[in-house]
């Protein structure tokens, strides 16, 4: 797979062919640089970075052909050679997807009940509302038996 694309680009970068003008030096280093990024990434089996490579070598040989930094001829030569391992980097299967994520959600317990006697004393305990309910009781019936009067 790589062998295509490192051969191809060996000849041009050697300066090989009927090629009229050199490569400039910076592109030569970018191209050199892509290079290894797919070569590194297609031996891991990582397709992903593989074609993303492969699509950043044919991004900097269009800018380099557009500024006039890459004789077309050379290109084409490049171009076809990294069509050749975009071919074989579609064999690389795809990564597995990702195993599901699964959450688990605790309910918060519910509040006191208002209805019940004392819930309005915050942190007190059931006994002691209820003692606190049955001394009220005791008051209201006192109240009752001297017709309101609170003359205790």
């Amino acid at each position: 797979m790589k062998r295509a694309l490192l051969a191809a680009l060996a000849l041009l970068l050697a300066g090989c062919g009927s090629a009229p003008e050199p490569v400039d030096p910076q592109v030569r280093r970018q191209l050199i640089a892509q290079v290894e990024a797919v070569k590194t990434a297609a031996l891991a089996n990582d397709r992903a970075a593989a074609e993303a490579a492969l699509g950043e070598l044919n991004r900097e040989i269009a800018t380099a052909q557009a500024q006039g930094k890459l004789n077309p001829d050379n290109a084409r030569v490049i171009l076809a050679a990294a069509d050749r391992v975009a071919a074989d980097v579609r064999t690389i299967p795809p990564p597995a997807p990702p195993q599901p994520v699964i959450v688990t959600v605790t309910p918060q317990p519910p509040p006191p009940d208002p209805g019940r006697a004392g819930a309005d004393e915050p942190g007190e305990r059931w006994e002691e509302r209820q003692k606190r309910w049955e001394e009220r009781q005791k008051n209201w019936e006192k109240r009752l038996e001297n017709n309101g009067n609170n003359d205790d």
